[in-house]
């Protein structure tokens, strides 16, 4: 995956996202150093982000993308 600013966000409305073109489950390694299941966005403006809070993530591994 090239070198990007990676961030953890909080979704507004998730179930918004199961259908979304945009989005592929991830593991995604926490500043902490643990890992977690997420959804990661390709779509860089979505409205359904709050940045608020966001914090960076050290790690991205994205499941098979078809």
């Amino acid at each position: 995956m090239a070198r990007r600013q990676l961030k953890i966000v909080r979704l507004l409305e998730p179930e918004l996202c199961v259908e979304c073109r945009f989005a592929h489950t991830a593991e995604v390694e926490t500043q902490e150093g643990s890992f977690q299941r997420m959804i990661y966005c390709r779509r860089l403006d979505c409205d359904n982000w709050d940045v608020v809070n966001s914090e960076p993530a050290r790690n991205v591994r994205l499941d098979d993308v078809a």
